[in-house]
């Protein structure tokens, strides 16, 4: 059995190398510990250092080769020494032999667990070498015959093997990309493959149109859908595990006039921490968020557009709430993920379980949390209301631009306003903006009439950052995305104007003089604090009133 060598101190060596500052390992391990992550995923996620220098650095510490897959080639035989599933699991890979031993690369050279696993298949002396995650997963990628691996619905029957390759090329780049959807749409000429990477849809390869019958067939066998319907729109799902991950795909095909149109969403099951410390908040607006949370009952809406990131800010709660003296309920629609301890209703029109019938069942279920995937009618807002009077704490999202219209809109559907007042207790609006990527995002300072218009103080060494583009970031000069947040705790002056039926613009008017951070005001902060860049702050709030 191969051991690990003995170490240094992680942090240390890259102090003394001058890669970060003593504060900055400060930071990183504080920020480890909140979310249990390792000191070097910590310091590539605030964006001190990057994964080469992370992987150099864990070299020098233990005294073993670093391993750049730029400049070396993979003996595919050698590879195939470690099983596919082996090599996967613990993100290693054989890359050679050398006279009596064999060279492996780890992503994690300190998993006592890897080095001994892959032991059991070498004879010879194993050199622990140490790669960068991502690009021992490409190259196992490129290297195994099965790049995209399911015992039910991935196996290669030698029938269509073309069109079973450009699926799984499709899912393996959306993969990468971090994509969250899938379009593989029919124009006259080609069947045309893009991907929403951070919010924005990006453009990727394109197949013949003769190819378009078999990537549609193939992607209704995956997700149990009728191939031969094409005239009516299907829902499905299947389970993908890819690149070392496990994902839940969910899949709406709709015919058009050109043909049938798919959008795959890609869940990974395995990222969603659903902490409500890492989900953009600013520290008083988590405070207040937290502290109607531990309210007994009355209603918190969550609001904002389709992909603003509603259902996670209310996984978040549920999972910031979940003990086992609650009994938590959810009605939604589809179940997004699967959440340990609480007991999750997925809707089924067909089977007549809709929002509102099963919030009627529900409440006979000794409820202590109810949260409801959305209001979408008066009957479901009724008895959502009515389950807040009745002392429950009900949590719930509505399709509105702001705070102040989700109160509007509760009126429009014709709910008593003095029902409003009294049940709902906090509205919280939100959207997502991107991330500037931490390795190529580039300083500048704001000019003074730009200070101005952000309603800043003039500060001489303020420093902002914009977009630049590089490798890490396919060249968008952004990484990843973020919640900005608008809470509107609903005061007596607020109550006062939902019982006259006020406008949304006089509630948002009133909220202001409360001291409310708009949707804006939360995007600024996050520029003034190097997140974003102005430009994308103004992007994702540029309909909103101020």
């Amino acid at each position: 059995m191969t051991t690990p060598p003995k170490r240094r101190k992680f942090g240390d060596i890259l102090v003394e190398g001058g890669l970060i500052t003593a504060t900055q390992l400060q930071q990183a391990l504080s920020y480890g510990t909140d979310r249990d992550i390792k000191l070097g995923e910590a310091l590539r996620e605030l964006g001190f250092v990057n994964d080469i220098a992370v992987a150099n650095t864990i070299a020098r510490q233990l005294k073993i080769p670093f391993i750049d897959f730029r400049k070396i080639v993979v003996d595919p035989e050698v590879a195939q020494i470690i099983p596919e599933g082996v090599s996967r699991k613990y993100k290693v890979i054989a890359l050679g032999k050398r006279p009596g031993e064999v060279l492996v690369a780890f992503a994690d050279p300190l998993n006592i667990f890897a080095i001994d696993e892959v032991g059991r298949y070498i004879q010879d002396k194993t050199v622990v070498c140490v790669g960068i995650e991502s690009e021992i997963m490409a190259a196992m990628d490129r290297l195994y015959t099965s790049a995209v691996k399911s015992e039910q619905r991935f196996e290669d029957t030698g029938e269509e093997s073309a069109t079973v390759s450009a699926i799984n090329d499709i899912l393996l780049k959306a993969v990468r990309q971090r994509a969250s959807d899938i379009h593989i749409e029919p124009d006259h000429e080609r069947v045309r493959v893009r991907t929403r990477v951070d919010g924005i849809l990006r453009e990727g390869n394109s197949f013949p149109l003769e190819m378009h019958p078999n990537l549609i067939s193939r992607i209704k066998i995956m997700a149990h859908l009728d191939i031969g319907e094409r005239r009516k729109p299907q829902d499905g799902r299947f389970e993908l595990p890819i690149s070392g991950k496990e994902f839940d795909v969910r899949v709406s095909i709709l015919p058009l006039s050109a043909g049938e149109k798919v959008v795959m969403r890609l869940l990974d099951k395995g990222t969603m921490r659903f902490n409500l410390q890492e989900m953009g908040f600013e520290p008083y607006q988590r405070a207040l968020f937290m502290e109607h949370l531990s309210r007994p009952h009355e209603i918190i809406l969550v609001t904002g557009p389709t992909g603003s990131g509603k259902t996670t800010t209310l996984y978040g709660a549920l999972n910031y709430l979940n003990s086992v003296e609650k009994n938590i309920v959810t009605v939604e629609d589809p179940v997004e993920y699967e959440l340990a301890g609480i007991n999750q209703v997925q809707v089924n029109i067909r089977a007549d379980l809709t929002f509102a019938n099963s919030l009627r069942s529900i409440l006979r279920q000794d409820p202590d949390i109810i949260m409801i995937g959305e209001i979408r009618d008066a009957e479901t807002a009724e008895i959502a209301i009515q389950s807040a009077l009745t002392g429950h704490l009900v949590l719930s999202t509505l399709h509105t631009n702001d705070a102040a219209g989700a109160i509007t809109r509760l009126i429009d559907m014709g709910i008593p306003p003095f029902l409003i007042a009294s049940a709902v207790g906090l509205v919280v609006a939100q959207r997502l903006l991107r991330l500037l990527c931490p390795h190529c995002k580039a300083p500048f300072t704001p000019p003074e009439e730009l200070q101005d218009a952000l309603g800043l103080a003039h500060d001489p060494s303020r420093r902002f950052y914009k977009p630049v583009g590089c490798d890490k970031c396919e060249g968008s000069g952004f990484k990843g995305r973020i919640a900005i947040y608008e809470t509107m705790p609903i005061s007596t002056a607020i109550e006062e104007l939902i019982l006259k039926k006020s406008s949304s613009q006089d509630i948002f008017r009133q909220a202001q003089k409360e001291d409310l951070t708009s949707l804006r005001q939360s995007g600024i902060a996050k520029v003034v604090s190097g997140q974003t860049s102005v430009d994308e702050a103004f992007r994702v709030t540029m309909e909103l009133k101020e």
